[in-house]
């Protein structure tokens, strides 16, 4: 279910709308404090974002990243043959069953990933795996703040159909002790948890609806047909209209933490 949501909406995962996923990249890579020859592996990579930023700054290192969508590695592919980047692969892998060797990279980074995962702890055990001692190991996940209260509304409105929606995936990595939590269980110790108190005023309705079509929400949506997708839109946008007013704030916080193997 997770690996067909991010084929659907791949092709509009770098909207405008979504301008906190490269912008935590940025400030990520930031907080890494890379070498130049370091060789960085980029787990649950999407379209790339942070390998894209990270291949950036490695002038005799190298990045490779997985992803379980086709569609996301797809449109990574694309920018980097776009940009010109070529130290840097991508490659079709379930971060469940990751099939590379113990210890062969300096640094792993999951971006927005790992909370989709029921065994979040195996999961980050898998990543932790594949960094040598004294490597660094990173992730990113929204705060339980993040997106509301549109995001409830949508929920709301979404169960209206008679339809039941799951707990938001990143609210079980959504505050500073959880993640230390799950740092700790794999023995990554050192953790520093950065808090980025991004967003950006929102205006105009039609920007939620952005980031709901291109986003995991979308995958919610595909439960209904065509005119039923036709009606939520009309009537959910009705219900922004009266949040966003002139003008309101649209928060996209995250936490960034990075921890020493």
């Amino acid at each position: 279910m997770i690996q067909q949501g991010f084929d659907t909406v791949a092709a509009g995962y770098d909207h405008p709308a979504l301008a906190f996923f490269p912008e935590t990249a940025k400030r990520l890579i930031q907080h890494l404090n890379l070498n130049p020859s370091d060789n960085l592996l980029d787990v649950c990579t999407g379209t790339g974002c942070v390998a894209l930023r990270a291949a950036e700054n490695l002038s005799h290192g190298k990045v490779t990243g997985i992803d379980l969508s086709s569609g996301m590695l797809q449109q990574a592919k694309n920018k980097a043959a776009a940009q010109g980047i070529s130290n840097i692969t991508f490659q079709q892998m379930d971060l469940e069953q990751l099939t590379f060797e113990e210890a062969i990279f300096d640094i792993a980074t999951s971006s927005f990933g790992l909370f989709f995962l029921e065994d979040m702890t195996h999961g980050l055990s898998n990543i932790a795996r594949t960094v040598k001692p004294g490597g660094k190991v990173a992730l990113t996940s929204f705060t339980g703040e993040a997106f509301a209260p549109f995001s409830d509304i949508f929920i709301k409105h979404f169960e209206a159909t008679g339809r039941t929606a799951p707990p938001l995936a990143w609210k079980r990595l959504a505050t500073e002790e959880l993640i230390t939590e799950k740092f700790k269980a794999v023995g990554i110790t050192d953790v520093e948890i950065h808090h980025e108190p991004l967003g950006y005023q929102m205006t105009d309705p039609q920007q939620w609806w952005d980031v709901v079509w291109n986003a995991g929400w979308r995958t919610l949506l595909n439960q209904m047909d065509e005119e039923e997708q036709k009606v939520f839109e009309q009537e959910h946008i009705k219900e922004i209209t009266e949040v966003v007013g002139d003008g309101v704030w649209f928060n996209t916080e995250v936490l960034i933490a990075v921890g020493e193997k």
